[in-house]
């Protein structure tokens, strides 16, 4: 009776250290892929953002008016189709081409910099 419980109890300690489990992530692992997410959508937020700017410094609109809207990244979101795979994702892209910072104002270089790098 004892050895067939340690026979059970051994079975059992190597099923699981095989990972005979579900295969789920982790929690660290759906929360580095969400945090992932969330910056991907970010830094095309920023390069939208960029790309707005210079859309309409281009057409002769004054710099401190061409910084985008929250309504125009809304809008740059839906004319892209794009789709919010992880929560939050829509608001994080519009939130970086957003506050884009205005020309001549301290940031943005920095800024320019920072969304043509990404």
């Amino acid at each position: 009776m004892v050895q067939t419980t340690a026979v059970g109890a051994a079975l059992l300690a190597g099923l699981a250290a095989c990972g005979g489990g579900s295969g789920e992530p982790s929690y660290e692992e759906k929360r580095d892929q969400h945090v992932a997410e969330l910056k991907a959508a970010g830094d095309q937020g920023r390069r939208e953002g960029l790309l707005v700017q210079r859309r309409k410094l281009a057409d002769g609109i004054p710099a401190t008016a061409a910084s985008p809207t929250r309504a125009e990244c809304e809008q740059r979101w839906t004319d892209a189709d794009r789709k919010e795979r992880t929560a939050g994702a829509r608001d994080a892209f519009v939130g970086a081409c957003a506050s884009f910072p205005i020309p001549g104002l301290p940031g943005h270089a920095a800024a320019v910099a920072e969304a043509e790098r990404l």
